[in-house]
């Protein structure tokens, strides 16, 4: 049985990927490249607002879009538009390819006016046709004429309407554009008033609000004294309502009993202190002596060097793993050929390993020399 080698499933994969990609991208410009379709050319003089994959209209039904747009090389000024059309729409050649406004925010599409069908004698691919275009008010309405006749409509109606206010009141609309002037003129009349007002007194008014600034300055400064002064009488208060020599007595005894119980706190801290200081002596005596894991550690000359060789042997480790992962990894990915193992290398040969090994000896013998 024929087997499909990795490198040709790979490049199959990447061929269908790239076809996928191309398709999708045409796709999203709105061009189907697996439908057949027919190229036409229009000239026009402006194409503002139409933009690349702008739709294209037959009455209404989108028959195909705007490929593409330049400038005719031929005078640097008309530009010629390609419409991208539907395989099996006919256009005769007296079409009139027109740009429409789609709405009132913008946009524009492009409709293709068929006077009569073609029997026969179509518009080849490639072929250009008649182009025109009508502004977004032409599209709604139609014929310039009818505008004309739309706004006649409309002035002719305002003007019944506002015959019809004047016959009911003749003299309604009149008085009540006289009462708006008179309350117009009041309030001119008023804000005068008020300006003249405010510059006769304008030193005054300057006076009585820098007085104000200076009552709260000086209030906010002394506003600590104000407070005590209020504690202080609030205090003197309370003892003149509340004289005697049993209480004042009392208030000795308090305090007499606070600084008591102040003292006996502080003693208590002081026996406490003392006790916590006895157990670290005892503790640094033990670690003297070798005792416990601090004292073996510090006082054992086995446990010291295990734990230096146990600390060359994880560099090692280390510097095996990072020189060769792949020792250490169960999974292994091959492209394209097959993978030649790797020459093995001494971790010991690693110049960053040796450089470790002489800074771990360093150090020992500087604790060698200071013993």
């Amino acid at each position: 049985m024929f087997k499909i080698s990795n490198e040709v499933k790979v490049a199959v994969l990447a061929i269908v990927a790239v076809a996928l990609g191309f398709w999708g991208f045409k796709f999203l410009k709105g061009i189907n490249v697996l439908t057949a379709s027919k190229t036409y050319y229009v000239r026009y003089n402006n194409v503002d607002q139409l933009r690349l994959s702008s739709p294209v209209f037959i009455n209404g039904f989108q028959v195909g879009m705007v490929k593409d747009m330049y400038i005719d090389d031929k005078d640097d000024k008309t530009i010629i538009v390609v419409l991208n059309i539907d395989r099996g729409v006919d256009i005769p050649k007296d079409a009139v390819a027109t740009l429409i406004g789609l709405t009132l925010m913008g946009g524009k599409a492009v409709e293709i006016v068929i006077k009569n069908p073609c029997d026969g004698d179509c518009a080849e691919s490639g072929t250009y046709l008649n182009g025109d275009s009508k502004s977004f008010l032409q599209t709604v309405v139609g014929d310039p004429s009818q505008i004309d006749a739309y706004t006649e409509r409309l002035r002719a109606g305002l003007s019944i309407n506002i015959d019809s206010l004047a016959r009911v009141n003749p003299d309604g609309i009149a008085a009540s554009v006289d009462a708006l002037d008179n309350s117009l003129k009041n309030i001119e009349v008023i804000t005068r008033q008020l300006s003249e007002l405010l510059a006769l007194n304008k030193k005054s008014i300057g006076l009585i609000t820098g007085n104000l600034a200076d009552i709260s300055g000086t209030i906010k400064e002394n506003d600590q004294n104000i407070s005590e002064a209020i504690g202080n009488l609030t205090e003197l208060s309370k003892q003149l309502k509340s004289a005697g020599l049993d209480q004042t007595a009392q208030k000795a005894t308090s305090a007499i009993d606070s600084i008591t119980l102040s003292l006996n706190t502080l003693r208590s801290t002081l026996t406490s202190t003392t006790k916590t200081i006895n157990r670290v002596d005892t503790l640094a005596q033990k670690m003297v002596r070798g005792e416990g894991l601090v004292g073996k550690t510090l006082t054992d000359e086995e446990l010291y060097n295990n734990l230096v060789s146990s600390t060359r042997h994880l560099q090692l480790l280390a510097q095996d793993l990072r020189m060769h992962p792949e020792r250490y990894t169960s999974v292994k990915v091959k492209l394209f050929g097959k993978n030649k193992p790797k020459k093995y290398a001494n971790p010991l040969e690693d110049p960053s390993y040796q450089l470790l090994v002489d800074s771990l000896e360093r150090d020992y013998n500087e604790k060698v020399k200071e013993e």
